[in-house]
């Protein structure tokens, strides 16, 4: 779960793409496969999504991502 707690705190501070959000969680912890599980996860189960439809839209945390990061 700490990777969990890096993706949602970046997300937290602004938007990103999900290519800069692997980035920059990958640089803190973990690699592509523990990104990609954790990132499916959150997005599966409403903690994050994205801000519009369009193909390169940002991610956004949602009010039930920010209640799991508080518990984390």
């Amino acid at each position: 779960m700490a990777l969990a707690k890096i993706v949602l705190h970046e997300l937290k501070r602004q938007p990103l793409s999900r290519t800069n959000l692997e980035k920059r969680t990958i640089t803190k912890n973990g690699t592509t496969a523990t990104f990609e599980n954790i990132f499916q996860y959150l997005t599966q189960n409403g903690y994050i999504q994205k801000s519009s439809t369009e193909h390169r839209a940002k991610y956004t945390i949602t009010d039930k991502g920010t209640k799991l990061l508080e518990a984390l």
